[in-house]
């Protein structure tokens, strides 16, 4: 027994009033008048009433009394056990555990003491228990829900692994909050076990676990840990004798408290060693490795650089890819005889070195399957009318995902209706009148506008359009561009899985003086990057974030390196397979996206591709997980609960949540104690009243 207010039972001492009032009796003295008592001997008088209790069960009825109202102000609780006391009061518990399976829990033995932590506490369960296992990194995960098995919750423990992912405490804490918010037991806890790592908390989180339920941190940390990353890796290409070099630099970082002198890094290729380098670097110090220049002369090169082994050997080895970079292959078709109508565009792609474009003039005429194979644009330059065996090429070449430009002029690719074609071509507009007609609006919104959106970053006021060619917009396309007068001046329609631009005017100087200003090569470049669909190729990504695997099959396709019907989704199957070995099925049904949840590499294969390299992705660890900085359990807490860190008097270090407050609040003993106080109080008052009464009339 422990009382929150013990200085109320100094009231104790009004336990004395009953027996004053016991042993004081008023003696009654009647003057009897009498003769002379000179003769008479004097005896002393002895009071008996004085040294006497006439009722005991009236005294100890008052006593009583004054005992239960000073206990009651002192508020006593039972304190055998902070726990216990409220397991007596609120009998069974709904319990979740929150498992921390990120990667910084394959430092050392912190996942086999976390386990351990856990397995436990599921022993500990009583037969009336539930309990809800969740595991959590980045994201979160219900292996067991609400069950009062123990067998089945140790076996999900034992199953349980860690992953590449980074550490994200506030999806747990909402995951417990949802749990815990719909239980319908008095107790309701929490146990979450990590290393508590700092880089996974944010403390702008707004969590607040329901009234009366209670969370208790598990750390798993160590005091001092030592730890060495490979963070980082930048490539510095060049051309040396027509091939393509490359100069790889590691960053690395030493997380702890020790140098780290001579440590050999690693270089390899393909599974080959390629070169060995010594890095030196100080306590909690980065520093950066360069290897010799090496020729990239396939696609898809296979790269991991090592950096010895030490307590966590997930961040020891940085996994990346090679390729050669590839200009992005643009057909131009022009009409037969006009040799010097595309040396505008021609030019201004020459000049491009990110991405570098590579441009190929040929007359209509001449277009054939092989000459679209691997060209990720075909550019009709005001040209004239295509065979309809060329028609139905450009329209198979757009509908497996390539891009095509169309500029109208004088000519046309096509009499009549043509499925590629954004609206319904009409009459040439002639604007010589009135000094050419300008820009009107721009759908900044749009990929090929968008870097030009803000001020200063061109002017499209300054160009002169003498003619251009009307043309009625579907309702399924977008018009990206308008004259003065609200024609159409550039709009887009999306066929099958490709892009197909028209420009109402010329991009030879005959219609427009639009070649000859400073925005003709900008713009031009983003038009044949957003039909190329061309984005940078990453040589590795983080954990966690999401493939496009249609851009992989694109990519596949276009360097002629699978069937097209595979490509095209046409019905044929491939394959994307994980650094674990676990596959994933393309094709119809297939997944348009995969989550990047392992670390190492990702490879994509369609039918057709042969003994080609397929596709491949190489994945690494988030380097704010190599940083074990440990945030104290205690701080956490406080972070959690909004209490103060540190553990207030009486409180569990085990259960730090359950404090002397919250024991007695749930017991609530001051109210019996009060009551019961109050009743003898009035009882004492009715049996004193009685007897006084029955000893009048006996007088």
């Amino acid at each position: 027994m422990s009382f929150l207010s013990p200085l109320f039972l100094l009231g104790l001492g009004a336990v004395a009033v009953p027996l004053i009032v016991h042993l004081i009796q008023r003696e009654r003295k009647d003057l009897i008048p009498f003769p002379s008592v000179m003769f008479l001997q004097r005896i002393p008088y002895q009071s008996v009433e004085r040294r006497r209790i006439h009722n005991w069960w009236l005294f100890l009825m008052r006593v009583a009394a004054m005992v239960l109202i000073v206990a009651a102000f002192a508020r006593p609780f039972l304190t055998e056990n902070a726990v216990n006391a409220a397991a007596a009061v609120t009998g069974a518990r709904d319990v979740v555990i929150l498992l921390d399976r990120s990667a910084s829990m394959a430092y050392g033995n912190h996942w086999s003491r976390a386990q351990d932590e856990a397995l436990q506490i599921v022993r500990g369960l009583g037969a009336q228990d539930r309990a809800t296992l969740v595991l959590f990194d980045r994201g979160v995960e219900e292996a067991v829900r609400s069950t009062s098995s123990r067998g089945e919750l140790e076996v999900a423990i034992g199953q349980a692994a860690v992953t590449s992912e980074s550490t994200r405490y506030a999806p747990a804490l909402r995951e417990a909050q949802s749990l815990l918010g719909r239980s319908d037991r008095g107790r309701r806890e929490a146990y979450l076990i990590s290393d508590f790592q700092k880089s996974g908390w944010e403390r702008q989180e707004d969590i607040h676990l329901p009234e009366g339920a209670t969370i208790t941190p598990i750390s798993v940390a160590e005091m001092e840990t030592s730890d060495l990353a490979v963070t980082s890796l930048s490539m510095q290409r060049s051309s040396f004798s027509g091939q393509e070099r490359v100069v790889l630099t590691a960053g690395l970082t030493n997380h702890s408290a020790a140098a780290v002198t001579n440590l050999p890094v690693k270089l390899e290729i393909d599974g080959r060693a390629i070169e060995t380098r010594p890095v030196t670097l100080g306590p909690h110090a980065s520093g950066a490795v360069s290897f010799d220049a090496l020729t990239v002369s396939e696609t898809n090169m296979r790269g991991v650089i090592r950096a010895g082994s030490d307590a966590m050997p997930k961040d020891n080895d940085f996994y990346f890819v090679l390729s050669p970079s590839r200009p992005v292959s643009v057909l131009v078709l022009q009409g037969d005889g006009g040799q010097n109508s595309s040396v505008y565009l021609t030019t201004v792609l020459g000049l491009s070195k990110a991405p570098p474009f590579k441009a190929d003039v040929i007359p209509v005429s001449r277009l054939t399957d092989t000459l679209l194979n691997g060209r990720a644009v075909v550019v009709v330059n005001d040209s004239t009318s295509l065979s309809t065996a060329g028609a139905d090429l450009l329209a198979r070449f757009v509908e497996r995902g390539g891009g095509l430009f169309i500029a109208l002029g004088a000519r046309t690719p096509v009499s009549g209706e043509w499925p590629l074609l954004p609206g319904t071509l009409g009459s040439p507009v002639d604007r010589m009148a009135v000094r050419g007609g300008t820009f009107g609006t721009l759908d900044f919104s749009h990929p090929i506008f968008e870097q030009f959106k803000e001020q200063g970053n061109g002017n499209f006021a300054n160009m002169r359009f003498y003619r251009y060619r009307s043309l009625g917009v579907g309702p399924a396309d977008r018009v990206l561009a308008k004259f003065d007068d609200g024609a159409t001046a550039i709009a887009e329609r999306r066929v099958g899985s490709g892009r197909v631009i028209a420009f109402t005017s010329t991009i030879d100087g005959s219609w427009n003086d639009f070649p000859t200003t400073p925005m003709f090569l900008p713009l031009m470049h983003e038009a044949v990057k957003y039909l190329a669909q061309y984005g940078e190729v990453p040589a590795w990504q983080p954990v966690g974030r999401m493939f496009d695997i249609s851009s992989a099959v694109a990519s596949i396709v276009r360097e002629g390196g699978a069937n097209t019907t595979a490509g095209a989704g046409g019905g044929g199957t491939g394959v994307v397979v994980s650094p674990s070995g676990h596959q994933v099925t393309l094709g119809a049904g297939g997944a348009p996206s995969l989550e990047l949840a392992e670390q190492g590499f990702y490879s994509v294969r369609l039918p057709g591709m042969g003994d080609r390299r397929p596709y491949t992705v190489a994945v690494n660890m988030e380097p704010a997980e190599s940083d074990l900085s440990a945030l104290p359990a205690s701080e956490f807490l406080s972070g959690v609960t909004g209490r103060p860190a540190g553990t207030p008097a009486g409180q569990s270090l085990e259960h730090p949540e359950i404090t002397p407050v919250d024991v007695e609040k749930k017991q609530s003993l001051w109210w019996f104690l009060l009551a019961a106080g109050l009743t003898l109080l009035l009882v004492e008052a009715a049996l004193a009243n009685q007897l006084s009464r029955g000893k009048a009339r006996v007088a």
